[in-house]
């Protein structure tokens, strides 16, 4: 049976590729984690906004009180306006029904 053996180069280069993608994803993963914060400070202050409104104001653009709450009880990863959107979309649908 033959075996082939390859140059030094070549199986280091395998080694540096596959350290090279380790190093990209975790430089990946700082830079979310970096830019996590002040996407999640601006979620809130739009959710800010929202909550100041009157049950009218909300209701003129398809929310409610309680709308507002269950967009606040979402995990932190998520954009509760998000939420917002989806619910007020499903209301004008159901109008239109």
């Amino acid at each position: 049976m033959a075996t082939i053996e390859f140059p030094h180069r070549v199986t280091t280069g395998r080694k540096e590729s596959r350290a090279v993608r380790s190093l990209l994803a975790l430089l990946h993963g700082t830079i979310a984690a970096v830019l996590w914060l002040p996407r999640f400070w601006l979620q809130r202050k739009q959710l800010a906004v929202l909550a100041s409104m009157s049950t009218r104001e909300l209701l003129d653009i398809g929310l409610n009180p309680c709308d507002i709450a269950n967009a606040l009880a979402q995990r932190n990863d998520q954009d509760p306006t998000v939420y917002l959107a989806d619910v007020a979309r499903e209301r004008r649908l159901r109008k239109q029904a």
